[in-house]
């Protein structure tokens, strides 16, 4: 897990964007997400998201799920393969509205071709008032090892 605090996302900023590049330890896994609120990990079926394969017309989408899903198609764990993104992230402060977030993701498959995702998610709208303090970024199975930059936007 990767886990991103409240010592870096909090009430500082209502809205933040992520670069990150990672590299998966176990092949044909997903990369999840999911938030704290009040410093806890939110492992409810309180998600909903959808990724779109750019390229084609294959979808990843679910309304009612215990994680963000951010590919399509499963990351290889291949030298150079691996999965990197950019996310903007919204509502981190907002009791009226559902935090969410939008995208893109780049990523190898487990046969070394490259794809590229549109994502999206949101929390459902019965959690539209959680005030997110923290992600949890993990594999669906294995572990990770990359980078990341956050940087809060000013509004």
């Amino acid at each position: 897990n990767i886990d991103i605090s409240s010592t870096y996302i909090n009430s500082t900023y209502d809205d933040y964007y992520l670069l990150f590049n990672l590299d998966p330890d176990t092949d044909a896994q997903n990369l999840r997400m999911r938030v704290f609120v009040g410093g806890s990990e939110q492992t409810g079926e309180i998600y909903a998201y959808e990724a779109a394969l750019i390229s084609g017309n294959e979808y990843a989408n679910d309304n009612d799920t215990s994680s963000f899903k951010l590919n399509t198609h499963t990351v290889g764990n291949a030298v150079g393969e691996g999965i990197s993104g950019q996310l903007l992230f919204q509502n981190i402060n907002d009791t009226s509205h559902s935090f969410c977030y939008s995208g893109f993701t780049n990523f190898f498959n487990t046969s070394g071709n490259h794809n590229s995702n549109a994502v999206g998610g949101s929390l459902i709208p019965a959690n539209r008032a959680s005030v997110v303090n923290g992600l949890r970024i993990f594999m669906g199975g294995g572990q990770a090892t990359g980078d990341f930059k956050l940087y809060g936007v000013r509004t």
